[in-house]
């Protein structure tokens, strides 16, 4: 964390190449990044707000790497990527990083990480994603959509998953009908922060969580451990309190 917040003052200081070279290759090694338990949206943020092809090659490598971080799904996982219109603006105010591949690249971390998963971009339409290859490569595939039909786009993909992910601003047309089973768990992630929820949270296994960041990769692993009881117990505690963050 502390190489990935200081490679702007490195450029800013006139670090010579050799000693770049050195900093590139911290990066770039899989153990060193499995060590840093950072995860993929980490490296995304310093590659967008970075501007300098110096590290380009490295932040994409790590990225990469850091996707061994993100805890493995059991299962079948069905990621939704709402690609709209609106998911095309800032996350913040301050960030150069847009909604949209904020929610690509946790999305298909994710989804390379589960045991059996099936990604979906929507808008208006849909459309099935392979998420094979590189990360930031992925990023060139995406484009606006039109609106946003999210009840939709899950009623029409879903086939007897274990769970479904959607990552969206939660702009949509079609809000409040829920057409799976209330036994399969929805896990809506707000990456606009906070907004009117397109389905009721808390209840009947529907969470919805304001904003996105790399915490959000474990509250999946936490609310399935709490749900189904299992070591360590102290997970079930903490998942109980990140039920309590939720919004409706």
């Amino acid at each position: 964390m502390a190489l990935l917040r200081n490679l702007r003052n490195f450029d800013e200081a006139g670090v010579r190449d050799e000693r770049a070279l050195e900093v590139s290759n911290r990066l770039m090694s899989s153990e060193e990044v499995a060590r840093s338990r950072q995860f993929p949206i980490r490296f995304l943020s310093a590659w967008r707000e970075i501007g300098s092809l110096r590290w380009a090659p490295a932040l994409e490598r790590a990225l990469d790497a850091s996707v061994a971080n993100v805890p493995a799904l059991a299962g079948r996982t069905l990621v939704l990527l709402d690609w709209s219109g609106s998911m095309w603006s800032g996350i913040s105010g301050r960030s150069k990083r847009q909604r949209w591949e904020v929610a690509t690249i946790f999305g298909m971390a994710l989804a390379k990480r589960a045991q059996i998963a099936d990604v979906v971009a929507y808008g208006t339409d849909s459309q099935r994603l392979s998420y094979a290859g590189p990360l930031l490569k992925l990023l060139d595939h995406a484009q606006q959509m039109g609106g946003t039909n999210t009840m939709l786009t899950l009623a029409q993909h879903y086939q007897g998953h274990d769970r479904v992910v959607i990552l969206t601003d939660e702009q949509a047309y079609d809000a409040g009908h829920d057409p799976i089973p209330a036994s399969v768990p929805i896990y809506t992630f707000n990456v606009a922060g906070y907004a009117p929820a397109h389905l009721p949270s808390g209840r009947d296994n529907r969470y919805t969580f304001g904003g996105l960041t790399d915490a959000g990769f474990r509250l999946i692993e936490l609310l399935e451990a709490h749900r189904d009881g299992v070591w360590p117990w102290e997970t079930r505690d903490h998942a109980r309190t990140l039920v309590g963050r939720t919004h409706t």
